[in-house]
């Protein structure tokens, strides 16, 4: 007859061993190539006894390895035979508690057989135990006492056992923060205490909680990557200005002197003429013939400009006309580039600008208080386990705006961005913009006059003015290499 075999092709139950050693084969092929390569059964045995290797019922019973296929009927069969034809299937060794008993009646088709054995065990509200190679079947109430007994054995042996001391000095972690995490690893008895002066931990506890505590500290006293952070605030600033301004001024005469007469008795002579003043025998202005301007509305930064004088040849009538104009257009351009470096989640900033001062009185007492007017960042960086960089960012760029002033004091002009976002390693995003974008119609005119259709023109001048205004924000984060 044909042996059983399991999934790995070896016989069911077969072992490898050398003297009295038995390791099964089913083990050695479930164990990690990196802790059985090239080491002799007698070595595999003692590091399953020294519990550095889980043991041969701990491998063949974990959820993570699956039994050969087992296709088999029970009827009316007491559960120690069952018990028993497994431990004969698998080479465990089965113990089963004597008040375990009663019938099974189950039907496998190509179930796994560790599969198979927890189901039989759980229809019968039953469980195991595995202690070294050995599996003790018995009720759940028994097995959750005895791990409730093995428990309170566990605390009073950890009251019993002597506390040692000891120190660990701290190279990158802060020992007061630390401290918060140690403490919660602690035994009942145990202690933690902090010295600022050398940034060092001092633990009191039980050997057995100072080498976890060990570990847990050299796995968090390491280095923190670093980020540096580089923003670039470009403002770009476009202006137009046009003006269109008019004057002009008349005079008519019609007297003997002229040879220009009325032909009249009263009046025999008259004289008419534009005059623009503000005040009785002022006049603001002239042409070039001397004759007052009746509309004077000039361009009032004009550049460039045309005059006009005309007059008969008796000189009884003269008109006088100028006409300015100025158009001017500006561009400029502003980049920032304030850059920060910082500790992997710790906030770092940078300012650059003036404060402002202001005086206050208040119960007849003057206080002076500052407001800042600066470029400023403010960053938190996050590096992820992909390498990217989440931001917690702030940029402020505020201006002095001594166009408008309170009593002396400048408005301040900001313009701010604040955001969270995720950028790649050396990669460069727009965190915002702002584009503004102001025009102004001004006109200046004679009342009613101006409203006459195609002359309406003479009485009136114009100016326009156009600002726009735009700015981003660029943010470039890079990991720094230790």
């Amino acid at each position: 007859m044909a042996k059983s075999t399991d999934k790995y092709g070896s016989p069911i139950g077969q072992r490898v061993g050398c003297g009295r050693v038995a390791v099964p084969l089913a083990v050695l092929c479930l164990l990690p190539a990196a802790v059985t390569m090239g080491q002799e059964p007698e070595a595999i045995e003692q590091r399953i006894r020294a519990g550095q290797l889980p043991s041969e019922a701990e491998v063949l019973l974990s959820p993570e390895s699956d039994g050969w296929p087992l296709t088999i009927e029970f009827v009316e069969t007491d559960i120690r035979d069952v018990a028993t034809f497994f431990s004969k299937l698998t080479g465990l060794n089965v113990v089963v508690d004597p008040e375990v008993t009663g019938p099974v009646n189950v039907n496998f088709f190509d179930v796994p057989w560790d599969a198979a054995f927890i189901a039989i065990l759980k229809s019968h509200q039953l469980g195991y135990d595995v202690e070294y190679n050995i599996v003790r079947v018995s009720s759940l109430d028994r097995l959750a006492n005895e791990a409730e007994d093995r428990a309170r054995l566990l605390q009073q042996q950890e009251l019993a056992s002597p506390l040692e001391t000891t120190t660990i000095g701290l190279s990158y972690a802060q020992a007061d923060e630390l401290a918060r995490i140690i403490e919660t690893q602690l035994s009942q008895r145990g202690e933690v205490m902090v010295d600022v002066r050398t940034n060092s931990l001092i633990v009191k506890d039980t050997p057995q909680v100072l080498g976890g505590v060990a570990e847990l500290v050299a796995q968090l006293d390491i280095a923190a990557p670093q980020v540096l952070i580089e923003s670039r605030i470009v403002e770009t600033t476009k202006e137009f200005t046009r003006e269109l301004g008019i004057q002009w001024g008349f005079r008519a005469i019609a007297d003997p002197l002229h040879g220009n007469t009325t032909g009249l008795v009263f009046p025999s002579s008259f004289a008419v003429e534009g005059v623009n003043s503000t005040a009785p025998g002022s006049i603001q202005a002239s042409g070039i013939g001397g004759i007052p301007f009746a509309v004077n509305l000039p361009a009032p930064n004009s550049t460039s400009g045309l005059a006009l004088t005309m007059g008969n040849i008796l000189d009884t009538f003269r008109l006088d006309v100028a006409l300015s104009a100025m158009e001017e257009e500006g561009r400029g351009k502003v980049i920032s580039s304030p850059k920060v470096t910082a500790q992997n989640n710790i906030q770092a900033s940078i300012e650059s600008g003036r404060r402002i001062p202001v005086q206050t009185l208040i119960d007849n007492t003057a206080s002076i208080t500052f407001i800042n007017a600066n470029l400023r960042l403010q960053v938190t960086p996050q590096i992820t386990k992909e390498r990217t960089i989440m931001l917690d960012i702030i940029v402020d760029k505020s201006e002095p705006d001594f166009g408008n002033t309170v009593n002396g004091i400048p408005t301040i002009f900001t313009r701010r961005a604040e955001t969270k976002l995720l950028v790649r390693d050396g990669g460069t995003t727009v965190i915002g913009g702002i584009f503004q974008m102001s025009t102004v119609d001004a006109e200046r005119r004679v009342p009613f006059f101006h409203r006459i259709p195609l002359i309406g023109n003479l009485f009136k001048s114009k100016q326009t003015k156009q600002t726009n205004n735009e700015l981003l924000i660029f943010i470039t984060p890079r990991i720094l290499e230790q």
